[in-house]
């Protein structure tokens, strides 16, 4: 026995258990095999054995068959190796899990809450329903197979199947308001599912086009949570990169992160965009703020509190002064870092420069978003104000409910705010501010809870202010309320 090994244990401590065998390799595959083919079973379950890979169709076998075979492949491995059973492949793959944290965070925020959408949505719809005046479209009799198809998702879809109108009138809703990053990404990946099969009737084809586009944004969130727990754990350690995935993730307007909306990539763009300008990886930086400029209008908003980050890592050395090399020295870095910091904006005027050519109308992406009732001015602040002030808090929620739930996401995310500039620096509560005071005063409430669940730095600071035994608290209200806005959304409500 080492030294080591004779050294006392700390008091009341116990001899960790004895951990049955490691399973070999081979075990580990047929592990992995048997839970394939129960998800292939899960998937005919729900989805049909007829599946379509672009132009080609599969009939697969019945999910008793698949279920058979998953029961044919862990009775051979338990047969070949009895002493290590697939609880201890489970075991190990969460150990290796948790020796890479960030991925840990990303894995269990996501896992915990997105089927849980899925499931809550469904259930929602075959039990409370739809509203009694029409949806707007429907695709799919089968409720589950329907999910996707949701307010703005139908404009992403169209874009994806049939490209961008060249219509000029900007007094109708047209689908030149709708930014190209989702409908381009969605194209190539509903191709795989079938989508662009001309012998398909087109709703079928959108539909398919829709299920891709919520593949993309759980992908996009995904990765972004990946990416959120590295930024967190810059600012607040360990604890908060493990809390603020989860925080965010179970936000009660995080719905829409299991919808084929933006979210998604504007969420991933921001945070890569952020993370790789820390670690002075200009190429990467540049490429996810690309990303974010061409995901949503207000994408080319984050160019500015990009420069506030490109000035606050040059500061140090302006102040630190000196002659012409000092000049220089600081001079170029900063011009570096402001090229980067200024790709949301030239993403944003890239597609103007596409939209202008198509319909020969500048920025008709901005001039279209009238016929959404969106305007500019304090006008929805002062109608809400007059609301409050005369009918109370109580008839204010009775009258416009989904307004009300709108304005107090918007409040939180204000209030958080304060906590994001004294925490994590100007340039992310410059962040929120650009990205929620803009909004509000072009269209008061509406969709203030979706902008709310892309501000990532509250959610960091959030889980930096929180002592560490009432995240779980916390994480709890909010998936129930999660829960609520996937019923209402989900339901065809207008909460959107």
């Amino acid at each position: 026995m080492s030294a080591e090994d004779r050294q006392p244990l700390g008091e009341g401590s116990a001899l960790p258990p004895e951990l049955p065998p490691a399973a070999p390799r081979w075990a580990g595959g047929l592990d992995a095999l048997a839970l394939a083919l129960l998800a292939l079973a899960l998937y005919v379950a729900l989805a049909g054995r007829v599946l379509l890979l672009r132009h080609t169709q599969f009939v697969l076998p019945s999910s008793q068959v698949w279920l058979f075979a998953c029961a044919a492949v862990l009775a051979i491995r338990h047969t070949a190796c009895p002493r290590s059973g697939i609880h201890r492949t489970l075991a190990d793959w969460r150990r290796r899990l948790d020796t890479r944290p960030h991925a840990a965070a990303a894995v269990r925020a996501f896992a915990f809450t997105r089927p849980a959408v899925f499931l809550v949505a469904y259930f929602a719809v075959v039990t409370i329903g739809f509203p009694p005046r029409p949806v707007g479209f429907t695709l799919s009799s089968d409720p589950l197979g329907n999910l996707p198809a949701r307010f703005d998702a139908g404009w992403y879809g169209g874009i994806a199947l049939g490209g961008y109108d060249r219509d000029r009138q900007v007094e109708r809703q047209r689908n030149t308001a709708f930014f190209p990053a989702l409908p381009a990404l969605m194209r190539p990946v509903g191709s795989l599912f079938g989508a662009r099969t001309p012998t398909l009737p087109r709703d079928k084809r959108l539909l398919r086009m829709l299920w891709a586009g919520v593949l993309v944004s759980l992908l996009a969130f995904a990765w972004a949570l990946y990416y959120l727990s590295h930024l967190a754990g810059r600012f607040g350690g360990p604890q908060a990169a493990a809390h603020a995935p989860l925080l965010l993730a179970s936000y009660p307007f995080a719905v829409f992160y299991n919808a084929p909306y933006t979210e998604g990539l504007f969420l991933l763009g921001c945070v890569g965009a952020f993370y790789h300008f820390h670690q002075r990886d200009w190429v990467r930086a540049l490429c996810w703020g690309l990303l974010v400029g061409f995901s949503r209008p207000n994408g080319c908003l984050v160019s500015i509190p990009l420069a506030v980050l490109a000035l606050q890592q040059v500061i140090p050395t302006i102040r630190a002064g000196g002659g012409a090399g000092a000049l220089q020295a600081w001079l170029k870095p900063l011009g570096l870092r402001l090229l980067v910091a200024s790709m949301p904006g030239v993403a944003m005027l890239a597609f103007t420069a596409y939209l202008h050519n198509l319909t020969g109308v500048w920025f008709i992406w901005a001039r279209i978003h009238g016929a959404w009732g969106r305007a500019w001015g304090t006008r929805p602040i002062r109608q809400g104000w007059e609301w409050l002030t005369t009918e109370g808090i109580l008839g204010v929620f009775e009258g416009v409910p989904y307004d009300s739930m709108n304005t107090l996401a918007g409040l939180f995310a204000l209030v958080m705010a304060w906590h994001v500039f004294r925490r994590l620096g100007a340039a992310y509560g410059t962040f929120v501010l650009v990205n929620l005071l803009p909004p509000i005063f072009a269209g008061g409430a509406l969709s203030i809870g979706r902008v709310t669940s892309t501000l990532f730095p509250i959610f960091i600071a959030l889980a930096i202010v929180l002592p560490g035994r009432s995240v779980p608290a916390w994480v709890a209200g909010f998936a129930v309320f999660q829960g609520f806005v996937a019923a209402i959304f989900f339901t065809w409500r207008d909460l959107f």
